[in-house]
């Protein structure tokens, strides 16, 4: 059995850990709280670009890009496909991680080829250590998702696109669900886009498709241009995504920890308090036997007397 000194050191070092864990989940709340304001903060620009995309088509419906495929097959496997995976730099934040990786090994299934363009040092070096095909020079970190981040990767990817290395662009990322949840891994073809990814929502159709416009130096490149900053705000979205899911999942990790820690506390005082009651009643015991010892032993040497 533990000794009381022995329980009080666990003691110390569990409320110790629950201060970092405690500590952790307020830092992950904090961050989550400040990427979904700045991707709130940009929607209205590329709601406003998609729907410009979308005048275009509806101005000119024999319209081309080299980014743009409307009879792309899905349920079509094979293919050369670059995968964009976006992951966290670190773990303890449960199976957030993990699941990115069994939703990219689905994907890579359905591929002849595949390269894998990696955002986060957990699944850079995941995917380097068990051997895939890995984008080498492409290192980005999860630390803080930013525009300036999106428009870096997006511009790396395009070189890879525009060079026919690959003909296809999916990315492998978290769903961002809200309350106590780590999100849903998934994934979306983002290249060749679709007319239809373009489509105002509701009663917005009618407006954005009227109108007469004059564009420099013409339609088809001035759509491709918007395309690339369309992509580049779907990648910023994803990333802000992921980003959320996985502080609330680390936040959800560590609140089971300090829930755990709690349960561990209240065991161990117990523990210490029967150990401390123990050994006060030895001591009140040997006392009151010691007591009567000196009591007997005079009472003898009285009656010798």
């Amino acid at each position: 059995m533990a000794s009381t000194k022995e329980i009080k050191n666990r003691i110390k070092s569990v409320g110790d850990t629950q201060k970092i864990t405690n500590a952790m989940y307020l830092i992950a709340s904090t961050k989550m709280r400040k990427a979904r304001q700045d991707a709130e903060n940009t929607r209205p620009y590329f709601d406003l670009l998609r729907r410009e995309i979308h005048r275009m088509f509806a101005s000119d419906e024999d319209i081309s890009s080299r980014y743009l495929d409307s009879a792309v097959d899905e349920e079509v496997a094979g293919g050369r496909s670059a995968i964009l995976v976006i992951m966290g730099d670190k773990g303890l934040a449960g199976a957030y991680n993990q699941n990115v990786i069994k939703e990219t090994d689905a994907l890579i299934k359905r591929s002849d080829e595949y390269r894998l363009y990696v955002v986060g040092d957990y699944g850079w070096r995941y995917f380097r250590t068990n051997g895939y095909n890995v984008a080498e020079d492409f290192e980005h970190s999860m630390n803080k998702p930013s525009l300036g981040m999106a428009r870096d990767i997006t511009r790396e990817i395009l070189v890879g696109f525009d060079g026919g290395e690959f003909d296809r662009l999916y990315v492998c990322y978290t769903e961002y669900t809200g309350g106590m949840s780590a999100g849903i891994a998934m994934h979306d073809r983002l290249i060749p886009f679709d007319k239809d990814d373009f489509l105002p929502e509701g009663d917005e159709t009618a407006e954005y498709a009227s109108g007469v416009f004059e564009y420099e130096p013409d339609m088809r490149t001035v759509l491709e241009k918007a395309m690339q900053s369309y992509l580049m705000g779907y990648i910023y979205s994803a990333l802000v995504n992921s980003y959320s899911s996985e502080q609330n999942a680390r936040m959800m990790a560590m609140d089971a920890a300090n829930d755990n820690a709690s349960e561990l506390l209240d065991k161990l005082t117990l523990e210490y308090n029967h150990l401390r009651q123990n050994a006060i009643t030895q001591e009140i015991t040997e006392v009151s036997s010691g007591a009567r010892s000196l009591r007997r032993k005079k009472k003898k040497s009285v009656g010798e007397m």
